[in-house]
């Protein structure tokens, strides 16, 4: 006969464990009526502005007399650049480098100092895109010796990721109703949105010329923007039944 102790021991062993099979059937439950679906929105839009990085770069034997002569051909391009922007253009300093150079000797084997290296870089961001082939000229010819190069971008960003978005999320449903109809159940709800973007600003051309002349032909071909594609994922939980 079993005695009232051990059913109670019992009693309490069961009731202990009944909150653990009752969660891990709910977990169940819910991963058995939902379904994860990834979409994706793609719009191509005509940049607005550009952007490109000019750079000044001038070695002497001395820091000081490198940097006296960066000074001077800096402000001769700032100046030829001020020139050619509009009013709603803008003009910076991106960077200022002073380093000691060194080349290395085949006959001694050993890096030697040949001097210093100053390099002044100036950015200026345009909503002219026709007159990108003016600009390029004007600096090289004023005495930037190198163009790092020229990217295109857009004043709505906002505006157009958005328009991307709606186009994912619209391609989640479509793909969730998809795959419902073909497996007998429909959806319910929707339990989780989770939206990313991915904007590339493509670099239309790399200008890693050296020389006037190099500027000057490189100038010579018309520069077209082409297109941007900005794009948008969203990964939507559908429930089920």
């Amino acid at each position: 006969m079993i005695s009232k102790k051990v059913i109670a021991i019992t009693m309490v062993l069961i009731f202990a464990f009944l909150p653990i099979f009752s969660s891990n059937a709910q977990d169940g439950k819910y991963e058995q009526h939902t379904i994860s679906v990834t979409g994706r929105g793609e719009i191509f839009i005509t940049p607005d502005v550009a952007n490109i990085s000019f750079s000044v770069e001038t070695n002497a034997k001395t820091a000081s007399e490198a940097v006296k002569q960066n000074a001077d051909n800096t402000s001769k391009v700032l100046k030829a650049l001020k020139a050619q922007i509009g009013k709603d253009d803008k003009l910076s300093t991106a960077g200022y480098n002073l380093t000691p150079v060194y080349e290395y000797n085949n006959q001694t084997k050993k890096s030697e100092f040949n001097g210093y290296r100053a390099t002044n870089v100036i950015t200026v961001k345009t909503h002219d895109l026709n007159n990108l082939g003016n600009l390029i000229d004007s600096a090289a010819a004023a005495g930037s010796n190198n163009i790092q190069g020229l990217s295109f971008d857009t004043t709505k960003r906002d505006e157009y990721r958005r328009e991307a978005l709606v186009k994912a999320v619209e391609d989640a449903k479509t793909t969730a109703q998809t795959v419902t109809n073909a497996a007998g159940v429909k959806i319910t709800k929707i339990f989780q949105i989770s939206p990313s973007y991915d904007y590339p600003t493509p670099v239309y051309r790399d200008f890693a010329v050296r020389g006037k002349a190099d500027f000057a032909e490189a100038a010579s071909t018309p520069i077209e923007a082409g297109e941007i594609s900005i794009k948008a994922l969203v990964n939507m939980v559908f429930g089920i039944e």
